[in-house]
């Protein structure tokens, strides 16, 4: 039986200093990038060239990732699922939304303790649903939800400080409320 890689380090238990909750999600056609990931660490974008910003508002936008192994396949993957909830409609909303569903894309992910993820490098990621939302009543939500999924072979690795500067100068000034 071949010998894995095992553990190196232990962990302690950290203060009670971090906030769920997502703060910008970042998309990009999917290609391979040859970005450079060691140890979970995206520490290069390769020839990444552009990406486009969505602000989000906390409520409701969820991110799960889920390691799968089979000790009987000898397999192991992750399942990405990105929910997103997008408040207001108008017509270049509605469309990028739309457009999202044509085409695999890598989607990078800022949360709200400053730390980026990088989702679907290997294989990209899939728009699977999208809801259009209109109330019922003056309160109730008005906008778009959907759901992405991406299915990789490694869990999605967390941007270094070099990568999240390389990723913020390469997004897009164009905006569907400009």
């Amino acid at each position: 039986m071949a010998a894995c890689e095992f553990i190196s380090n232990g962990r302690l238990l950290e203060c009670k200093n971090f906030t769920g909750g997502l703060v910008n999600a970042f998309f990009a056609p999917f290609s391979d990038i040859g970005a450079t990931v060691v140890n979970s660490e995206l520490t290069g974008l390769g020839t990444l060239d552009e990406v486009f910003k969505f602000e989000l508002k906390n409520t409701g936008n969820t991110y799960i990732e889920t390691e799968t192994a089979s000790r009987d396949n000898g397999t192991i993957f992750y399942d990405s699922q990105l929910s997103l909830v997008l408040t207001g409609l108008t017509a270049a909303l509605v469309n990028q939304a739309k457009l999202l569903s044509r085409d695999r894309m890598l989607i990078f992910l800022e949360d709200n303790n400053g730390t980026y993820h990088a989702i679907g490098l290997k294989n990209g990621a899939d728009k699977t649903t999208g809801t259009r939302e209109l109330g019922g009543a003056l309160g109730d939500f008005y906008g778009l939800k959907m759901t992405l999924q991406a299915l990789e072979p490694e869990t999605a690795p967390i941007l270094s400080s070099a990568a999240i500067t390389s990723l913020l100068a390469l997004v897009s000034d164009q905006y569907v409320n400009d």
